[in-house]
């Protein structure tokens, strides 16, 4: 049954991650766990590397690219990072793999290292049982990784639509990943309403297009912002009658 006060609140669009789902590894593992993956795919093409050396540049690499992409806030797409990073090893490009491969091989680990929060799926589907569109708006240097990942955990079957940044090309805050997952779901801005962890990334983004917020405080990387959401929630359980309490009020 639809409750009653839904008719002008018709989308939901949640964060991915830190909003629905955390690491149960550190980033520092995360990465070590990029690196073995890259090293032994060359090694089974067989290019054998100084493991100290691929860290070396790839951290190098990392930091360039990151600083970057926190200026612009330009997407950088994880194959186009990989293959910097074995040219600047001085990898020819008939020694490489398969550059696909390489990308899921890039993201095993991190894929594997990610876990529901507790009750997620359960709000999921009340929010789904309200009647309201569903949409994904992630950022992320891999598409795959982050469909991937939510086809592993069972949340595919919830979201009408998937974005993420590197399908766009930017990240949130900029405009154009709201945009697109809006123009997915045939949604107006006001029509929808924003659920994620980052004040910068989603409650800043979505606001100034007009799209409600709600700002989940749960998650390990949970921010203080200077944009003000319209609801905020320090538990999945909070999350419905959050949307419930904003949709009454449009």
């Amino acid at each position: 049954m639809k409750f009653a006060g839904i008719a002008l609140l018709r989308g939901a669009i949640f964060d991915l991650g830190e909003t629905l789902i955390h690491l149960t590894a550190s980033w520092e593992q995360v990465r070590e766990g990029r690196m073995k993956a890259i090293h032994e795919a060359l090694q089974e093409h067989g290019l054998t590397l100084d493991f100290k050396d691929l860290k070396h540049e790839y951290m190098k690499l990392h930091d360039e690219e990151s600083e970057y992409a926190n200026r612009t806030l330009e997407e950088i797409e994880i194959a186009g990072s990989i293959a910097k990073l074995l040219d600047r090893l001085g990898v020819k490009e008939r020694q490489r793999p398969v550059m696909t491969d390489l990308v899921k091989k890039f993201f095993v680990f991190e894929v594997d290292s990610w876990s529901l929060f507790p009750g997620v799926q359960e709000m999921l589907q009340q929010v789904r049982d309200l009647g309201l569109k569903m949409g994904l708006c992630s950022n992320s240097r891999s598409d795959w990784a982050v469909r991937e990942i939510a086809e592993q955990l069972g949340l595919t079957k919830y979201f009408d639509s998937i974005v993420t940044s590197a399908a766009v090309g930017v990240r949130k805050p900029r405009p154009e990943p709201f945009q697109q997952i809006l123009r997915l779901l045939g949604l107006q801005p006001n029509e929808a309403v924003m659920i994620g962890n980052s004040t910068e990334a989603d409650i800043a983004g979505a606001k100034p297009l007009g799209i409600k917020t709600i700002h989940v405080t749960y998650g390990d990387d949970a921010e203080e912002g200077s944009v003000d959401p319209d609801a905020t929630v320090s538990a999945i359980g909070g999350i419905v009658p959050a949307i419930k309490r904003i949709a009454a009020s449009c």
